[in-house]
């Protein structure tokens, strides 16, 4: 996301704040107390220790042997991408040792709608979904479907700006629960405070589930059903989880280290960590803060590149092997 001086100027005034295992014995009666007629403890179908009934111990229901849930994903849809205000598209490793390294541009967008990119997700599919705003007030253009290889921009989604209130929003896929791969995309518009709703990228149909405790967020999901909102007009900066049906926060990160005065935001998930996108006015680029655990670091300073949009598949892994 990107916003101007004024924007922040007026969300002070409404919100008085700137916008922005334990060991021991087996356990012989396991099945009788689970609930299922196998010889463990997860409650479900299979033998091993966990609640899905995949056959492995994950945690994810793939059947596979990691915790990513990706058995119907490729490599680079476990990557992190990036847009820049220049509609830059990039991947982004965040294991690669510099920042060079770790954004490798893809393709320079070009789509047929016009504007410029605001914000950003990606789903299971292959695809980006960048909302295209145009002029100094960013006015909604639409969503415009990505190719996450290519970077070719495919075509407008059937979603029409200011659907139940939503022009400007930040976005992102989350699995609909731990032991799926079926994904949801949520949306949080720039009201004070901000609606949650989710869009069918398919047929543009929004629905609002809930509010939020703040305005202009940014979100990321992962595979184990966890929405995560960064939130930049805090005091501080914070990144929060999210209830999916309320927009209640379960638990939250400030980030003392931030000011407040953000001028370009982006947000993701990878890995266990957090990666937050930021630029304030007096910054000369984007920084990228790895948040892990709540603790906060400066993972790639100085980027060289402004970066507006970032989003990250759930088949992107949850922790680090």
């Amino acid at each position: 996301m990107v916003r101007p001086t004024w924007i922040w100027l007026i969300l002070a005034l409404a919100l008085g704040l700137g916008c922005a295992q334990l060991l021991g014995c087996e356990d012989t009666n396991a099945a009788s107390r689970d609930g299922d007629d196998d010889d463990d403890s997860g409650g479900d179908s299979d033998t091993d220790s966990d609640t899905d009934s995949d056959g492995d111990s994950d945690g994810d229901s793939d059947g596979d042997s990691d915790s990513d849930g990706d058995s119907d994903c490729t490599e680079n849809q476990k990557l992190v991408y990036v847009v820049d205000q220049d509609s830059k598209f990039y991947s982004f490793d965040p294991l690669a040792a510099t920042a060079d390294l770790a954004f490798q541009e893809i393709a320079t967008l070009s789509c047929a709608s016009g504007g410029q990119p605001f914000s950003m997700s990606v789903g299971r599919d292959g695809y980006a979904y960048l909302l295209y705003v145009s002029g100094s007030l960013y006015n909604c253009v639409g969503v415009n479907q990505v190719d996450i290889v290519t970077g070719a921009c495919i075509e407008l989604t059937p979603f029409v700006c200011d659907t139940q209130g939503y022009s400007n929003f930040g976005m992102g896929y989350v699995t609909d629960s731990a032991t799926t791969t079926e994904e949801t995309l949520y949306i949080g518009n720039s009201a004070v405070p901000s609606n949650l709703g989710t869009l069918d990228i398919a047929t543009g149909a929004v629905t609002t589930v809930g509010t939020l405790s703040s305005s202009c967020p940014e979100f990321t999901g992962n595979a184990l059903g966890e929405l995560w909102s960064f939130i930049p007009q805090s005091n501080p900066p914070q990144i929060a989880q999210i209830d999916k049906s309320s927009g209640n926060e379960i638990q939250n990160y400030p980030l003392a280290e931030l000011s407040n005065d953000a001028n370009a935001w982006a947000f993701a998930f990878w890995g266990g960590d957090f990666y937050v996108f930021y630029k304030t006015f007096s910054d000369a680029s984007t920084n990228v803060y790895k948040v892990s655990g709540g603790v906060m670091t400066t993972h790639h300073a100085n980027t060289g590149k402004v970066i507006v949009g970032a989003g990250v598949s759930t088949c992107a892994p949850v922790v680090i092997e």
